[in-house]
């Protein structure tokens, strides 16, 4: 089995390439499988690209799914099955690909976590209380760390990052389009993520969420739960891993989320 490291770490930021004993146990691609009984899940002798997300309507699921669908053309060139699995319904689904942009075919909804559990991901702060509760309480940096520097990063900019809005793209808040993208030239004019872009990019999406709650959370317990992302060569090999430990936190190298598949695809 092949382990590719990740090269850059972002200090405060807790994530992992498994190479436990645990995990050479496990077969990713059967685990899937096997859960999904004799749906088809896999085309055979191609690469996978296989995402859980936690809940459909958590901003990780949202943020890296519109981070895939701007490469989806790229992952099809290199022979690559992308294949999402978010918690809640099918009408979850269908609101969530609409909005972010990502082909319904290669998004799976599960109704539970089980399958999560199965993999062994990280659940997210659980306690007694109300899961929404719980979710709040991350959002402030306890059990998730990491978390509050990236809030922060969304506001400040990243000089290692692209930027998210083009010149005269229309930036919706809810029904009402109030700016474009040129109004983040007041603070650079060049290509990188510049000061409160990513944070204005995060409020669409909240406002999206919270104005259809009901369809994208038919069930709030699962909010707090974590996701990962597997990279399957065509021998089924793990390639690249990365389980996620916080909120905001769903890649080993946030300022450029996809850049693995640069260092193992090219």
């Amino acid at each position: 089995m092949l382990l590719i490291k990740v090269k850059d770490h972002i200090p405060c930021v807790d994530f992992v390439i498994l190479k436990t004993n645990h995990n050479k146990l496990m077969n990713y691609k059967n685990v899937i499988k096997e859960f999904f009984g004799k749906e088809r899940i896999f085309l055979d002798q191609r690469k996978s690209l296989i995402v859980l997300l936690g809940s459909f309507a958590d901003f990780d699921s949202f943020e890296y799914s519109q981070q895939l669908s701007a490469q989806s053309n790229w992952l099809a060139k290199h022979s690559v099955d992308l294949i999402l699995i978010g918690i809640g319904s099918e009408k979850s689904k269908e609101s969530f690909c609409k909005f972010n942009k990502i082909d319904i075919n290669n998004v799976i909804a599960v109704k539970n976590a089980d399958l999560h559990e199965k993999l062994n991901l990280n659940a997210g702060l659980v306690t007694q209380m109300p899961a929404i509760i719980n979710l709040l309480i991350m959002c402030t940096g306890i059990n998730s760390r990491g978390t509050i520097k990236e809030v922060l990063r969304g506001y400040f900019g990243d000089k290692n990052a692209g930027s998210l809005f083009t010149f005269d793209e229309d930036i919706n808040l809810g029904p009402f389009s109030l700016f474009k993208g040129s109004m983040f030239d007041i603070f650079s004019k060049k290509q990188n993520l510049r000061p409160f872009e990513l944070a204005t990019r995060r409020l669409m999406n909240m406002i999206e969420i919270l104005s259809n709650w009901n369809t994208y959370v038919p069930d709030s317990a699962f909010l707090t739960q974590r996701g990962a992302t597997i990279l399957l060569n065509e021998k089924d090999e793990v390639l690249y891993e990365f389980i996620s430990e916080s909120l905001l936190g769903y890649a080993s190298k946030m300022s450029a989320p996809l850049s693995f598949l640069d260092d193992i695809l090219n």
